[in-house]
């Protein structure tokens, strides 16, 4: 189409947007993953999350900063992410636990019918799993869960902890557009496809 531009890996500024003089602008934000617990089944952040240093994202394991010593993943994602992670940490000899709320791992994936080779895999990698189960605390030194039917809590060692739960956008770029056609400055109009 020759009316539409696409500007991929730009950070554009919203006086570079404005100054296309779009009719239309949409906006994919992008996200980053959350390490203070909030997600799917824990709608709070977790106050009980210590030391920062030690808790990890997926976005810190895929560019390379990856934690020494046995980990804990808790996956609250629920779809391919944590398999992955699971397997980069235990590939760099990191024993590692998956947690998940669900009772399977990857249950997203039995969608796409990869499920059962997920779970399969990490087995066989001797990845330790414990579905039913969600993070409650972490200390540095230990990892607090609890089964999500029983409320029965136990503990796992870990050096570290991989955070697997939600993302948040990064939707600066549209919010400002957003408050200049609000206030009249603009008479774009911006939409976002939000990238969670």
């Amino acid at each position: 189409m020759t009316n539409v531009e696409v500007f991929r890996e730009s950070d554009l500024s919203v006086d570079e947007v404005l100054a296309v003089e779009a009719d239309h602008i949409l906006i994919a934000t992008g996200a980053t993953w959350r390490a203070e617990g909030f997600g799917r089944n824990q709608l709070q952040s977790l106050k009980t999350l210590k030391p920062a240093s030690q808790i990890f994202t997926p976005d810190d394991i895929m560019a390379g900063n990856l934690p020494k010593g046995p980990t804990v993943i808790f996956d609250d994602d629920s779809f391919y992410m944590g398999g992955v992670i699971a397997e980069k940490i235990q590939y760099e000899n990191a024993p590692v636990t998956m947690v998940t709320p669900e009772n399977i791992v990857s249950a997203w994936c039995k969608y796409t019918s990869e499920q059962y080779q997920v779970q399969k895999n990490l087995l066989k990698l001797g990845i330790h799993i414990r579905t039913a189960h969600r993070v409650l605390a972490y200390n540095g030194q230990m990892v607090t869960i609890c089964c999500v039917h029983t409320g029965r809590q136990q503990s796992i060692e870990a050096d570290a902890l991989v955070m697997g739960t939600a993302r948040s956008p990064q939707d600066e770029l549209y919010q400002t557009l957003k408050r200049h056609t609000k206030n009249g400055r603009s008479n774009t109009v911006p939409f976002v496809a939000e990238n969670r």
